[in-house]
């Protein structure tokens, strides 16, 4: 299913990607603006633009200075933002960002990325269950209980009326764990994510019993916001400039990666090596999902749909008191 809102076309996406670069080359041609960057280490697509303007000189172009720091772990990543170590966190679980806030960390989303697509309910090839009604009373595994694979699981587990901790018996397990415990048949199904998902399938060892950001998309008509491009407030506000050519770069390289898929995935593996694949493998993990890179703007309809997703969040216990997007999104 591709997502994005309808009325936005992938020609728009790229004009004002390209309008903004050239609105925002107003620093000095010599002005290099250093920005510490976090990214988890993952195959996503924000990841991959990020690896790929960094080695064809995208940012150094734009008179940026990107340093990048790669977490193996998510939680981590979000630890070093909250200290102040972290400028833009490239791939920040919009889930994560209201928590963030929340708790009083300045965080400013500037831009949404990708919808929840990288996340799917699996179970064994052999399973019966084919869809959230099939697991009522199952034992279910998750990496954790918050974050988009809990929060977006729920959120499509709720709209058949199943509610993931009333009527299934949740565990937490790390990701190399997941396949290891349904085959020992330790659980019945989980929510597992690239890049495990695709080598999982390949394997034959399970089968997608549904994607909740499918589930999502097709009830509420807008997709599951799942990773955002974010900053830290104070950063933003001191380097505004930058902060607008560093977006605008990476508008510009997502609108453009389906065309540049090899060198993506190669710069990927370059500056990620924590990674451990090989270019033909992040090439295989990332073109299914470059077709569904959001191309809204941050636009009033955006700050909605993410004010949708923490109401809905707020139920699903992922978010501990309301948050309010129009405070912390900025619109583009």
């Amino acid at each position: 299913m591709k997502y994005g809102f309808d009325r936005f076309a992938t020609l728009a996406f790229r004009t004002a990607a390209t309008v903004l670069v050239s609105a925002s080359m107003a620093l000095p041609a010599q002005a290099q603006v250093k920005i510490v960057v976090g990214s988890t280490v993952s195959s996503d697509v924000s990841a991959a633009a990020l690896a790929l303007a960094m080695k064809d000189g995208a940012f150094k172009r734009a008179g940026l200075d990107i340093q990048l720091k790669n977490f193996v772990q998510s939680n981590q990543k979000y630890d070093t933002f909250k200290a102040g170590a972290i400028d833009v966190d490239v791939n920040m679980g919009a889930i994560n960002a209201a928590q963030l806030y929340s708790s009083g960390v300045p965080v400013q989303v500037l831009r949404a990325v990708t919808p929840a697509d990288i996340w799917a309910v699996v179970a064994p090839a052999a399973s019966p269950l084919k869809g959230p009604l099939d697991l009522k009373g199952k034992r279910f595994g998750v990496v954790s209980l918050s974050g988009t694979n809990y929060g977006a699981t729920y959120a499509a587990m709720k709209l058949d009326g199943v509610d993931m901790m009333r009527d299934m018996k949740v565990s937490t397990l790390p990701p190399s764990a997941i396949l290891l415990a349904l085959e020992k048949k330790e659980i019945d199904a989980a929510t597992l994510y690239e890049p495990y998902l695709t080598p999982a399938l390949k394997s034959g060892r399970v089968k997608v019993v549904f994607k909740p950001g499918d589930v999502y998309q097709a009830h509420y008509k807008e997709p599951f916001l799942a990773l955002v491009i974010s900053g830290r407030k104070d950063f933003i506000a001191e380097n505004r400039a930058a902060v607008a050519k560093f977006v605008a770069v990476m508008e510009q390289t997502l609108a453009n990666l389906g065309n540049n898929t090899d060198a993506a995935a190669k710069a990927l593996t370059e500056v990620m090596p924590e990674i451990k694949l090989s270019p033909e493998q992040v090439k295989e993990l990332l073109v299914p999902y470059i077709p569904n890179v959001i191309k809204t703007p941050t636009d009033a309809a955006t700050i909605k749909a993410a004010q949708n997703l923490y109401d809905r969040m707020l139920e699903a216990k992922q978010l501990r008191t309301p948050a309010k997007a129009n405070e912390f999104w900025i619109k583009s």
